[in-house]
């Protein structure tokens, strides 16, 4: 079966090919193009994207290292199901650190960084789909941590927005307005610059949230792995 929307590589594009196709296979996974439990075939992918198995083939294993997909003895490549493991572990760790970078934030943003994350807002409160609102959401939550000039807790914290991504996209359309409400009050209060208030509506915000992907994820059963497979085997 091939995957409906994925588009092939521009061969005129910056970067690797294996670093190009990691990001669009990334990207297919975060967008549902590849749902979860989807087996991958390497040459199949190949064939599809235009290039040829070997960049692929370096994907498929950087995205497994990264914890995107799994390998499976005498199988091959799974795209990792979520699970309500992952997912209290995920969430444990933004408290514990995005709550502190958004004190962080409100300490040492720019004026331009503020007009960043004004114009995000503004995409946000325009956006309809699940897919865009989970890029939105995620596009947000890692120019907060921009703010705090700690470039190690922003790339940590864009990792984990990166995974919450695959999470979030489940109760995007219902959280909209609450999302968004939230965010413009992290972003009032980094305009203040009251670490104290960034930090208390950070962690109302990631509790709240937490709580509604939970839901999600006992009502409609996501961590049953899926029987769907694109173009058999991965080899």
């Amino acid at each position: 079966m091939a995957i409906t929307g994925l588009p092939r590589l521009e061969r005129a594009a910056a970067g690797s090919t294996g670093d190009r196709v990691r990001d669009m296979l990334a990207e297919a996974i975060l967008s549902g193009l590849l749902p979860e439990g989807a087996h991958l075939n390497a040459d199949s992918l190949a064939k599809q994207l235009g290039t040829s198995h070997i960049p692929v083939r370096e994907a498929l294993r950087s995205l497994g290292a990264d914890g995107w997909i799994d390998y499976r003895p005498h199988l091959g490549a799974y795209v990792r199901a979520r699970t309500e493991h992952e997912l209290a572990d995920l969430f444990e760790a933004r408290l514990e650190t995005e709550c502190r970078t958004m004190a962080l934030a409100a300490e040492r943003r720019t004026a331009d960084q503020l007009a960043d994350l004004d114009e995000i807002l503004s995409r946000q409160a325009t956006a309809d789909d699940p897919v865009a609102l989970a890029r939105i959401n995620a596009e947000f939550h890692i120019a907060v941590a921009a703010c705090s000039q700690n470039e190690l807790m922003a790339g940590f914290i864009r990792t984990l927005s990166m995974r919450a991504r695959f999470y979030f996209s489940a109760v995007a359309p219902h959280r909209k307005e609450q999302s968004l409400r939230d965010h413009r009050a992290i972003v009032e209060a980094l305009r203040r610059r009251d670490s104290t208030e960034a930090e208390r509506i950070g962690r109302a915000h990631v509790t709240s949230t937490r709580l509604d992907v939970s839901r999600s994820l006992s009502r409609t059963s996501l961590s049953s792995p899926a029987c769907e497979s694109v173009d058999g085997r991965w080899s």
